[in-house]
């Protein structure tokens, strides 16, 4: 039986560990050949890339910093050359950073908005351009990018939001292209830099209609969606993942 992603080629930014790599990894049981990337963690993008490709599919880890978004075109002429096209874009890469507004310093701001949106740009900028009808586009927003639940988020907020009209916006751009852009806004999630057992967790567990944080594989779940033919009608749209935090 053939599977939904068949021969499709992905790319997923920060690919290595957390809710990425539940991406890479399930995109690829779906049959698609994935490139991923990478900031700091190489061993472990290896490990992966190893991994996934011991389920029939081409895989490889590119370093990338997201934090540099003018070096990103690039990365989207190497996926080109290595895979021969891309017909799935996730953008999941991003950090996290709180404060109050008065007293964040303006670099890390700055690097923040590098990260989170301007990243989000360049390479959507340039895939774009070579990617073809029934291509998909996934954004990894977040809940706080349909509105703030609470102080000292508001540079965080401002990234996610811009992620989510970004999704909004470009669905417009290029509907008549054939290419479908939505948003995929996890709550909680357990992960390795927001842990379920963490200092903030009951409070965050609070605010979820189910009371649990999710797992990173129930995010791949939604963005495996979103790439598939059941989500070809599908555009402009937000899914959030967040066990009932914005219902």
């Amino acid at each position: 039986m053939e599977k939904p992603l068949n021969k499709k080629i992905a790319l997923v930014t920060g690919g290595s560990r957390g809710i990425g790599a539940a991406i890479v990894r399930r995109l690829a049981q779906e049959g698609a050949h994935v490139a991923f990337t990478y900031s700091s963690s190489e061993k472990a993008a290896k490990a992966l890339a190893k991994e996934v490709g011991a389920y029939g599919n081409k895989a490889k880890a590119y370093p990338a910093d997201a934090a540099a978004p003018k070096s990103l075109p690039r990365l989207v002429a190497k996926v080109l050359s290595d895979f021969g096209g891309l017909d799935i874009l996730v953008n999941n890469a991003g950090i996290f950073m709180g404060g109050k507004i008065g007293e964040i310093r303006a670099a890390d701001y700055e690097r923040l908005m590098r990260v989170n949106v301007d990243a989000v740009f360049a390479l959507t900028n340039a895939a774009v351009k070579v990617m073809k009808a029934g291509a998909r586009i996934i954004n990894i927003s977040s809940v706080l990018g349909e509105r703030a639940c609470g102080p000292d988020m508001g540079v965080y907020n401002a990234s996610k939001f811009a992620v989510t009209g970004f999704s909004r916006s470009w669905a417009k751009d290029l509907g008549a292209k054939g290419i479908l852009v939505n948003a995929v806004q996890p709550g909680p999630i357990n992960t390795e830099l927001n842990p379920e057992t963490g200092e903030n967790a009951d409070v965050q567990k609070s605010r979820t209609a189910l009371g649990r944080f999710g797992r990173p594989e129930e995010v791949a779940a939604a963005v495996v969606f979103l790439a598939g033919p059941d989500a070809a009608y599908i555009t402009g749209a937000t899914l959030n993942v967040d066990g009932g935090w914005n219902a």
